[in-house]
């Protein structure tokens, strides 16, 4: 079986480009399935995520430029690729991938891989129209599966994480941790707000972010500005997130949108208990409110600090939330989840 992922990049640091490097690897490593990956754009960096040798890597190489004028060549790229690859299935994801499945003439089956929110995705207009030109749509929870209601198919397969389990958090530990690329949709700037607000009466604990991108000045200006340099940390991107995890015995995020968020999965392969806005969608698909972590409704910022002051005051709770963590996060294990994965290649191969 020759499968194909066609992905925009992979030399970002961020949950996507981490999964879909697990999801390669594993495939590469299984006997009779041969695995490509197609980059489209021009991008002079190596992946973050190291590749199985035995993926085999293509390029479009197409320049990332304001308005689309490359599209046109990426489709037309696209299709000559497909047409000398043959895949038995190709793999889509994101909003190239959107384009492509929409315009692109396809070799085999195809499926569109949906990584984030539906509700909150720009060009909504190529996510229902894709759902006539492919085989299957994969969503990574059943709200955003809802929206796909034209999709000849459409499969619920949430991600998994490689993280180890090895390492358990000190409980007694004063430290929070947030994990994630600095971007809008994560509210950074949120979460030093209601930090400072948590500290008040917590003057001994310290708040670490580990993470990078465009709104990295901006972070670090609105630390500055609440005066919390002395109780928030940003560490930049880490090459050791197990390590940043156990170091801590809360997880906190302040996300207003997230599509299966792999921290919280990681986090809590770990042990630490989590605090999280219930936003569209992810979070309420994992965090068992009260039982492994708290859920807050989304605009609820004084209810935010209470839950997370509930926390910060009693180590026993911290301990117990986190057990029911580590527990919750072995449903998701790479072999369960691939395995779903391996059942839709079989049916759509042998339905040909």
């Amino acid at each position: 079986m020759h499968i194909l992922y066609v992905i925009e990049k992979m030399s970002g640091v961020g949950g996507m480009e981490r999964i879909f490097a697990d999801k390669i690897n594993w495939l590469a490593r299984q006997e009779d399935i041969k695995v490509t990956l197609l980059l489209v754009w021009k991008d002079q960096q190596r992946p973050v995520f190291n590749l199985d040798s035995r993926v085999h890597i293509e390029h479009i190489d197409a320049q990332m430029v304001k308005g689309g004028l490359t599209y046109p060549i990426v489709v037309w790229r696209y299709n000559q690729l497909v047409k000398r690859l043959k895949p038995d299935v190709t793999v889509l994801s994101w909003v190239i991938g959107a384009m492509l499945a929409t315009f692109g003439k396809h070799v085999g089956k195809t499926i569109f891989e949906l990584h984030h929110s539906a509700a909150t995705m720009k060009h909504a207009w190529l996510l229902r129209t894709l759902q006539r030109r492919t085989d299957v749509v994969v969503t990574l929870t059943p709200e955003d599966a809802q929206f796909f209601t034209q999709a000849q198919q459409v499969e619920v397969i949430p991600n998994f994480t490689t993280i180890g389990s090895n390492k358990q958090p000190d409980y007694d530990t004063k430290r929070c941790v947030a994990l994630g690329r600095l971007v809008p949709a994560k509210d950074y700037p949120r979460m030093v707000r209601l930090w400072k607000e948590a500290v008040k009466e917590h003057q001994d604990w310290q708040l670490d972010i580990y993470g990078d991108g465009p709104e990295s000045e901006h972070v670090r200006q609105c630390i500055e500005e609440a005066q919390m340099n002395d109780k928030i940390l940003l560490h930049g991107n880490t090459n050791d997130v197990t390590k940043a995890y156990s170091e801590a015995s809360i997880y906190m995020m302040t996300s207003h949108t997230e599509g299966f968020p792999m921290v919280l999965l990681e986090a809590m392969t770990i042990g630490l208990p989590v605090v999280a806005f219930d936003c569209p969608y992810g979070p309420r698909n994992i965090i068992q409110n009260g039982v492994n972590g708290l859920l807050i409704a989304l605009n609820e910022d004084k209810a935010y600090v209470s839950a997370l002051t509930l926390l910060m005051d009693n180590a026993e709770r911290r301990r117990l939330m986190g057990e029911k963590a580590r527990e919750m996060a072995q449903r998701f294990s790479c072999e369960t989840i691939m395995q779903r994965w391996m059942d839709l290649f079989n049916t759509l191969v042998n339905d040909k």
